[in-house]
């Protein structure tokens, strides 16, 4: 399995500051959890890190909401996006389906993938689900940062979904080949730089959620 390259990455990375501060890393826990502990450091270096994002290989405990359990490993995109913010934590379930928009949004557009967001955070191709959102809120100093972890299965292959429940799918094998994550990440970041700070600057989630819904979906029809 080929590690991400974060050097092919920045190459690609088009964004006024979100991703431009990326840490790698092979192994950990949650990228969620390291994202806590970053923001609650006291060490200086850490002290700019509004846009950074934070990348694992694999995670040991990766998690979803209510504490579920999100396998992790090698191939995927597992990755943490750490933004100091003004808006109301009222406002996380805003934010969590605009980033769903900017994975489908990606996928459709620069995969030929008709990607779906199913109510409230995950990613669907049909039936099959491609990735997930978790966003957190940790408050420092008077200070609020939202933690938006993102797991999308990308490289994972039919021997890594054997895991997983079975209406479980990668980006890999919907296209019958492997993908630069490095590319797919670096397109993400930008698109959900435009549309979040789009909202953030006017609140106007109205317009945003126009596009949204084109793909959205509260269930499954039987």
């Amino acid at each position: 399995m080929i590690n991400f390259n974060v050097d092919e990455y920045r190459k690609t990375l088009s964004t006024d500051y979100i991703g431009k501060n990326i840490i790698y890393l092979k192994k950990v826990d949650s990228t969620n959890n390291f994202a806590s502990e970053l923001v609650s450091s006291k060490e200086k270096r850490y002290k700019d890190f509004n846009g950074t994002v934070v990348l694992a290989e694999t995670q040991k405990k990766g998690r979803g909401r209510f504490e579920r359990v999100w396998l992790s490993p090698q191939g995927g995109l597992w990755f943490t996006i750490i933004l100091k913010t003004a808006l109301e934590e009222k406002s996380l379930p805003e934010v969590t389906l605009i980033a769903a928009y900017s994975i489908a949004s990606v996928l459709i557009t620069e995969y030929n993938l008709k990607a779906t967001i199913k109510w409230p955070n995950d990613i669907y191709y049909e039936r099959s689900k491609l990735g997930g959102i978790l966003t957190e809120v940790e408050k420092i100093k008077g200070n609020t940062f939202l933690l938006i972890g993102i797991g999308i299965n990308a490289n994972l292959g039919t021997e890594d979904l054997i895991p997983f429940n079975e209406e479980t799918s990668s980006v890999k094998t919907l296209l019958g080949k492997d993908i630069e994550r490095e590319s797919l990440l670096a397109k993400i970041l930008l698109d959900f730089e435009r549309n979040y700070d789009y909202y953030s600057r006017t609140e106007d989630f109205k317009t945003i959620f126009k596009k949204i819904e084109k793909i959205l979906i509260y269930d499954f029809q039987t």
